[in-house]
This record gives structure tokens, sequence and C-alpha cells, in this order.
């Protein structure tokens, strides 16, 4: 008896090809994704080569958000797989099979199915993953992983878990709905038709307020920092505006249409406009979830381009010198005594020479740091704090990074035009998350408006950064950043902090340099130690060539993610354009027969097909141009925070992305109107 179900769910599948491969197809390329991120987030040889560090992190991050799509997808796929198909169980039941025996057909179905899909899902990313690491580590420019399989129980059964656990939940759906319906209803359901829908106004109201709320906060978040928190909530915003206006505001459109006479009574347009209003409820879901992830695809790959292509320029900008050190030493009483540059420089001289490395300059920059208590816009020194200081949950303790605009100037090429009684400030680091400090900032009873938060400081302040916040600060000149030296000095007085001078090295050939760039760092930490005598050692080396390591690791494995996620949200319009063009094709196949039997022309008939179709799948990519321009600021904002200062660059790589999604989008569309036109005709 098994044999003979069995034998049904195989020649069911064969028969009904069109719906069933791309279901498969479509698993086995979600499940090769899956198997490729965490099998990358658990490759412990992949976490060892440079920049590596950050790919488990995002790996994991795209296991989350691959899993939920799939999750999304595969529920999609099967609600058009029964809506097609409830028919044909309708009429075993007919025939004389129990609703039991059906769903022991559909078991098997579901089984050789899930089986195909999950197994060759596996075998694909088993192979295609070596193809995947090659192409992340050309991406983060470091030497190629060795060996070519990595395959463990830790990643292939948690993927073939999910979807197999996937499957089984739809197949448990699809039994309790038939298990509920009656043969009638079955023989029915395909054909069902839609009531004409009416404008459900609360939902249109709805769906403008959310839209208007999302992209008001895209357009007005000016902050980078409060981008990061804003953002997440104008995208759910848009989504359920896109939902909400496609489901309601497209009935609303398409009614005014028909009232406008002049437009509806014509032959190219009622049929068209006319079909579209008795179905729309079904499409707008539809047509929304293409628009949502046309979105995705757009906003994933042209940031992740944007962030990797100027990741040179944003060296050049940060980095105009090739090394920086700082260097202290602290005994028993915890006080930090600054080597002289002199001695830094020597030091630093030495282990180029050693490593065959020519120094061509050597500049001396010097800045303050001071630890201050934060609380109401006031900064305090330890001594300065009395009962009548405000403590509330703002209250912050942390470091103070001081320089003049000169300084920034000199580091950074870029001017901040602060007036006398004016300051910048950055967020360099805070435990609790970054934020802004705003309006005004006094210090010792000096009151400074901050005229502006930037969010890149030129000095590095990592050895600062551990449980406490960490800040940078912009005075205007020299005078500005005496009065905080000195006002400092007799508030703490011998725990007063004294000028840090830290040295720039350029080398003569910057690639010589990175070549043994490990080496010479090595080189100089030894030496330090040497010098020490015991006591404890504080420095920081700041070198170019580290920073374009952590900036390939970290943009790099971005771009591969999104690419990935971009492909797989790709593919999932695809897939749900096709199957809505089969779909649209069966429900209208009868209606247009009959328009040529009343009638209408062939051609005709073909141009209807294409106005209706052509006013159905294009809406989407307009809709998704239309968020991309509207999240465009917000995103501008939030990549500041990643270091991107060329905003042309990221305008230049959003419009190439929008132009190759737009082709390849048409390419779509002119396969699947196809398939509608053979499928009506």
């Amino acid at each position: 008896m098994k044999c003979l179900y069995s034998r049904l769910a195989w020649n069911n599948i064969r028969k009904n090809a069109r719906f069933f491969f791309p279901r498969i197809g479509t698993e086995a390329g979600l499940t090769a994704c899956l198997y490729i991120m965490l099998t990358l987030a658990m490759d412990s040889r992949m976490h060892r080569i440079k920049g590596g560090n950050y790919i488990p992190t995002f790996m994991w991050m795209g296991v989350v958000i691959l899993g939920l799509l799939s999750a999304v997808l595969m529920l999609y796929i099967n609600r058009f797989l029964m809506k097609q198909r409830k028919r044909e169980f309708g009429v075993y039941n007919v025939l004389g099979m129990e609703r039991r025996h059906v769903g022991r057909v559909l078991f098997f179905e579901n089984f050789i199915s899930s089986l195909l899909s999950v197994t060759g899902g596996l075998f694909a990313g088993m192979i295609f993953y070596k193809l995947c690491s090659l192409l992340i580590c050309r991406l983060l420019q470091t030497d190629v992983v060795a060996g070519f399989y990595y395959v463990t129980p830790l990643t292939v059964i948690p993927t073939a878990g999910l979807f197999l656990g996937l499957d089984f939940f739809i197949f448990l759906l699809n039994r309790i709905s038939i298990a509920l319906m009656k043969p009638v209803e079955l023989l029915q359901s395909s054909s069902a038709g839609e009531r004409e829908p009416k404008i459900k106004w609360i939902m249109l109201i709805l769906g403008m307020a959310a839209i208007g709320n999302g992209y008001y906060l895209t357009i007005t978040t000016e902050s980078p920092l409060n981008a990061l928190v804003f953002f997440f909530l104008a995208v759910l915003l848009i989504i359920a505006g896109t939902y909400f206006l496609f489901v309601a505001g497209s009935i609303f459109v398409l009614k005014m249409l028909r009232k406008n006479e002049k437009f509806y009574y014509r032959p190219k347009n009622m049929p068209a406009v006319g079909g579209l209003l008795y179905r729309m409820k079904q499409n707008a879901v539809g047509l929304a979830s293409i628009a949502i992830l046309a979105t995705g695809v757009l906003v994933m790959i042209s940031t992740t381009v944007t962030l990797y292509a100027g990741y040179e320029k944003v060296l050049a900008k940060n980095y105009p010198q090739h090394l920086y050190l700082q260097a202290g030493f602290s005994r028993d009483d915890g006080a930090i005594s600054s080597l002289l540059p002199s001695e830094l420089e020597g030091i630093v001289r030495s282990a180029a020479v050693k490593n065959g490395a020519a120094i061509k300059d050597v500049e001396y920059h010097d800045y303050l740091w001071v630890s201050y208590y934060l609380s109401d816009n006031r900064l305090y020194s330890p001594k300065e704090m009395d009962s009548s200081t405000i403590i509330d949950d703002s209250s912050d303790v942390g470091n103070y990074l001081f320089i003049t605009e000169q300084t920034y100037r000199n580091l950074t090429k870029e001017t901040l035009g602060l007036s006398e009684g004016e300051i910048a400030v950055c967020s360099i680091y805070n435990p609790a998350g970054l934020k802004d400090i705003t309006g005004t900032l006094t210090v010792h009873g000096q009151t400074y408006r901050i005229k502006s938060n930037i969010y890149h400081y030129p000095i590095s302040a990592s050895y600062l950064a551990s449980v406490f916040s960490c800040y940078g600060v912009v005075v205007p000149d020299e005078k500005a950043l005496s009065e905080i030296y000195n006002g400092q000095k007799k508030a703490n007085g011998e725990y007063a902090s004294d000028y840090t001078r830290r040295i720039a090295v350029t080398f003569a050939d910057l690639g010589e340099a990175e070549a043994v760039g490990d080496v010479i760092g090595k080189d100089i930490r030894d030496s330090l130690y040497n010098l020490a005598d015991g006591a404890v050692v504080h420095y920081n080396l700041d070198t170019r060539w580290n920073a374009k390591e952590l900036m390939l690791g970290m943009f790099g494995t971005l771009l591969f993610l999104g690419l990935l996620l971009g492909a797989v949200c790709l593919f999932a319009t695809t897939l749900i354009i096709y199957y809505k063009q089969i779909s649209e094709g069966y429900e209208d196949r009868t209606r247009f027969q009959i328009m040529e039997k009343i009638g209408m022309s062939r051609q005709e008939v073909k141009k209807t097909i294409g106005r209706q179709v052509l006013l159905v799948f294009f809406l989407p990519l307009a809709v998704a141009g239309l968020h991309m321009a509207a999240v465009f600021p917000i995103l501008t904002r939030m990549m500041k925070i990643l270091m991107l200062f060329s905003v042309k660059l990221f305008v230049l790589c959003t419009l190439i992305t929008f132009a190759v999604f737009a082709l390849v989008y048409v390419l779509i569309y002119l396969g699947t109107s196809k398939t509608y036109y053979h499928i009506v005709r």
C-alpha cells in the first residue's frame, strides 16, 4: 500500500513539474546558502586569516536573517501550491480515497521533494563553499585557505534539521487544511473567485500614516547615532505601510480609475483595471512582498559595495601618516610618565632600520586626555564633585581627549570652523551604547557651545576604552586647550594630566613597510618592555596596515554577506513573480477565452495581457526606487559611523545597483510574461 502512495506521489510531482521543480530548486538553493553561511561562521581556518575576526559575527547574523526569510518564502510557495492542487485532492476524495489516504499521498510528496531539496542543497553547499571561501579571501586581500572541504555534523545537521522541520510543519498545516474541508469545497477552492473588494479606509489611513512617519524619520534624523536606533523603526513602519497601501491604496486608485469614464471605457483599459480590481487583495500582498524584497536588495548591495569600494579613500583620509605611537610607564604611585617624542622616534627608527623600511618623515603631535564625570552636560573632576552635584541615569564616567582644530585639520584635512567658545565632540566609545552630547558642555566653569558632533576622531583611543566611556573634543585654539589644561591642573593637583605626545611616521615606501609591518610592531613593543625595567607599560601603536586589515575584514565580510543575501532576495523576488504569473494565468484563462469568443482578436487579448502584467509587475520596482530614495539620507548618516566620507560614491553605487537590478527585473518580467501568455492562450 505504501508503494501505491509513493508512486502516486512521484507521478504527481512529475506531472506538476511546473509547480514542484521551482519549489525543490528554491529550497535546495536556500539550504546551500544557509550551509555556506553556517560553515563560514564555524570554520576556524577562516577566522585565523587577516581580517577574519569579523566573519563569525556577520555570518551568524546572516544565518538568522536567511532562516527567517526561508520560512516566509517556503510558506508562500506552499500557499500557492495548495491553492492550485486542492481541486485535485477533491477529485481523489470523490473517487473514493478518504482524507487519510490523501494525507498519505501528500506526505510522500512532501517527503520526496524535501529529500531532493535538502540533499541537493547540502551537496551544492559543500561544492560552492570552497568558491565562497576563495571569494572572501579575495575580498579580504589575504592568502587563500588551504583545503577544499570543511564538513562537520555541526553544520550539516542544523542545516538539514531546519529545512526538514520546516517541511514537516508545512505538511501538518496542509494535512489539517485538507481534513477540515469537504470534498465539494476542495473541488471549488481553486476556482473560487474574489468578491469585489471594498476600500478599507482604516487600513488606507494607517498605511499612509506608517509610510509618512517612516519617511519622516529617514529624512529628518540628523545624528548618525540616532540613525542607528530610528532606522529599524523606520524600516518596520515602511514595511507595514507598504503592505497596507498595496492592499487598500491600490483598490482606492483602481476604483478612482474606474470612475474616470474616459480612461476606463476603452478596450485596452477595461479588462486590465477590472481584472485587477476583483483580485487585488491577493495580488497586493505578493506585490508588496516583491517591493520589500527589491528594496532589501538595493539597500544591502549598494551600501556594502560603497563601503568596500571606498575603503582606500577612508584609509588615506584617516591615516595621512603610516604609523602612530605614544607610550609611557607607571610604577606603584599609578602616575604615568610619558616618553619624550625623541625617545619614541629612536625606537621606531631602530625597528625600521632593522627590518629594511626607510622612514621619510616624522611629526610630533600633542593632545590632552583627562578623566571626568559627566552630569547635566557638565564635566566634573573628582575634587569638584560635592553634595550638590546632580547624579542621574544620564551621568557618565569617561575619558576625554582634547586637541585643537589646527591639529584636527592637519590630521584630517577638514575644517570645522570653530569660533571662540565653540567645540566639536565625538563619541568614540561607550559601553552602554554610543550617544551624542548636544547643546553645551561646561568644563571648569567655562561653558562651550557644541557646534557639531563628528563621527571620527583622528587620535586613536583604543587603549583608553574599557569600562569607561571615551569622547574626543576639538577646541578652537591653543588658548582654549591651555584653559582646560590649567583648570584640571588646579582641580586635580598632583593627579592632574600632562600633555600626551605621540609621533606620526611616514615611510618612504608604504608597501615595503606594510610587508614587514608585523615585525616592526613586535620590535617596537619589545623595545618598550626592555626600557620599562619592571614598570607597567602603557602604549598605543596605530598603523595604517592594521587599520587596512580591520577595514577589509569588516567591509569585505559585509560585502560578501550583502551579495549573498541580495542574491537570495533577488531569487525570492523572481520566484514570487513566477508563481504569481502562473496563478494569474490559470485564473485569467477562462476570462480571456470568453473575450476572444465575444469578438476580441488574439492580438487585442495579448495587448490586454501585456498591459495588465505591466501595470502589476512594474509597480513594485517603482515603489522600491521610491523607498530607496527615502531611506538614502538615513543610510548616509549611519554610514558616517563606518567612516563613509564620499556621498558621491554612495550615490553612484546606488544608481548603478538600481540600474542593474532594474535590468534583471525587466528580464524576469519578459520571461514570466511569456509564461503567463502561454497559459492564458
